[in-house]
């Protein structure tokens, strides 16, 4: 099973974010970048602080409400991609949206009928547009670690804040 719910970002644009929302934890990454899953306390407080109608939702079927104009306003201080997988079993699939300069730059979905081959799934193709560059012989996905963890609640449980 692997079924993780993020924004992924640089360090200096998601640096914020746990200080706005408490139950945020903000996982380091490779180069510069770090991740902030999206469990269902933060996606409760996403939803409370963005209380505007967002008419962009929903771009992904399972992006928790306000994650998309919380991404578009990180974006300004830089590329942000919100990153969903959920395999189980081996099939599944992968969504991806990145924002910047409050623009959507990328929005790529996959599934188990019509996957994305290595190296260029959504997830990957999504950190690529952010600025992460694959290490030799890995792709962006594996890069960073995204498999270090294989849950939402995994990461953050793993950062959770002191």
């Amino acid at each position: 099973m692997h079924d993780v719910k993020a924004l992924v970002a640089s360090v200096s644009v998601l640096a914020g974010v746990a200080a706005r929302f408490s139950s945020a934890a903000l996982c380091p990454l490779v180069q510069g970048f770090a991740l902030l899953p999206l469990t269902d306390s933060v996606a409760h407080e996403i939803a409370g602080a963005h209380t505007s109608p967002d008419p962009e939702q929903p771009l992904v079927a399972d992006m928790a409400p306000g994650v998309a104009l919380l991404a578009k306003e990180l974006s300004l201080a830089g590329p942000v991609a919100y990153i969903s997988t959920e395999y189980f079993g081996g099939t599944g699939g992968q969504d991806a949206v990145v924002w910047d300069g409050a623009r959507i730059a990328l929005q790529l979905s996959d599934g188990e009928d019509d996957s994305i081959a290595w190296p260029n799934s959504p997830v990957s193709q999504a950190l690529r547009t952010i600025g992460v560059r694959a290490a030799a012989g890995k792709d962006e996905f594996d890069t960073v670690g995204l498999g270090t963890h294989r849950s939402t609640s995994g990461w953050a449980a793993a950062h959770a804040p002191d």
